[in-house]
């Protein structure tokens, strides 16, 4: 991470420790705040407020870079999932995606009217070639129209 952005980040965060504070000020009516109030808010803005040294934003880029906290967070709310919870929702993912596999292949795959009428005639002309005879519905010898090939 360079020090720009580094420099960059915790401007906008000190910005924003800022604004909230304004915001507490404002909110009073007579303007005049007393000591507890101060302190509170004093103490909030501590807490908020990241360091200003070189070592703070090592810490920060390491955490950044590494992210150490954020990988145990992730695995103690994994550890806290029940098992058979993991299982179901690992099969109910593989599920979705096997219906979506087989709905496309049902799209993609479907054959149209023209080479249905091919595949028929194809079937029709080896039958004739095998010396086998056909039998045609009534509907087929009325399209035919007496014609032979």
């Amino acid at each position: 991470m360079s020090k720009k952005l580094a420099a960059q980040a915790l401007d906008a965060l000190m910005a924003s420790n800022n604004s909230n504070s304004k915001i507490s000020k404002s909110s009073t009516s007579t303007g005049a705040v007393s000591k507890k109030t101060k302190t509170k808010t004093a103490k909030k803005q501590n807490k908020n407020s990241l360091p200003v040294t070189k070592t703070g934003l090592k810490k920060i880029k390491h955490e950044i870079r590494y992210g150490h906290s954020v990988r145990r967070q992730q695995e103690e709310a994994e550890a806290k999932i029940n098992p058979l919870e993991k299982l179901r929702s690992a099969h109910e993912a593989e599920q979705e995606i096997v219906e979506r596999n087989v709905n496309y292949y049902k799209v993609t795959t479907r054959v149209s009217k023209k080479e249905l009428e091919l595949r028929k005639k194809i079937k029709d002309l080896r039958a004739k070639a095998m010396g086998h005879e056909v039998r045609k519905t009534l509907v087929e010898q009325d399209e035919s129209d007496g014609e032979d090939y």
